[in-house]
Formats: C-alpha cells, structure tokens, sequence
C-alpha cells in the first residue's frame, strides 16, 4: 500500500446550512470562506456579460493558480423583480454567479448546485 493512502486524511467540517422548505442549503458566504481557506493562490472573478436597463447577467469564474479555468457560474437578475433588487440586483447577480461557481467547483454541494439566497429568491417571486 502507499504511503499517500496511511495518511490520515484531513476531517473537513460540513459547512453551515440553513432549512429552506425543508430542504438544506449552503449560503455563498459559507462556500467562499471555504474557497478561500482550502483554494490558497486561486482566483474568482466575475465580469457582466448583458443586460439592458432591467436586467443583468453575470458571469463567475474561478481559476487554478496557473490562470486555468476550474468552474464558471451565472445568473440573471431583474431589477423589478424585488424591492432588494430596485437598488441592488448588479450585486444580487454577481453573489449568486459566484455561489454557482463554487458549487460547479462541488463546494456546498450536498443537496443543490442552487444557493440558499437563490432559493429564497425564487421563492419570494413566486410569492408575487
């Protein structure tokens, strides 16, 4: 057997979630304190790729040291959508491009790709 395989693997706390309709969800701040602390030397960025007045979406790309791409995400959000979203649906975009990036990265993944700000969105749109 290997000496890589003895070694006692290093126990990695869950990370924080909250209920959402009875379903666990891992909010983005949880997914990016553990990007940061487990992914030294790698990068996110987020750039808007459209938009009009009402709307933007962003993208989320996270790289490897090397500059090499790991994982993008995306999302679109309407400023008429909320009245969070009157003033900041740029933000509310780019915080949820980068949720879905660390999870296509598989941070945060034990139920959903889907964060639990995203979810808590849909949901109070579909209370409209």
């Amino acid at each position: 057997m290997s000496e890589k395989l003895k070694e006692p693997q290093k126990k990695v706390k869950p990370l924080k979630t909250v209920s959402i309709k009875g379903k666990e969800y891992v909010q983005v701040n949880e997914r990016l304190k553990y990007f940061r602390e487990h992914f030294a030397g790698w990068g996110i960025s987020t750039e808007i790729i459209g938009g009009n007045e009402n709307e933007v979406t962003m993208k989320a790309t996270i790289t490897r040291k090397d500059g090499s791409v790991a994982s993008t995400g995306h999302a679109l959000e309407d400023r008429r959508a909320s009245y969070i979203n009157k003033t900041s649906h740029i933000e509310n975009a780019e915080t949820s491009a980068v949720g879905r990036a660390l999870g296509n990265l598989g941070i945060g993944l034990d139920t959903s790709v889907a964060s639990a700000e995203e979810v808590e969105m849909a949901i109070a749109r579909q209370d409209d």
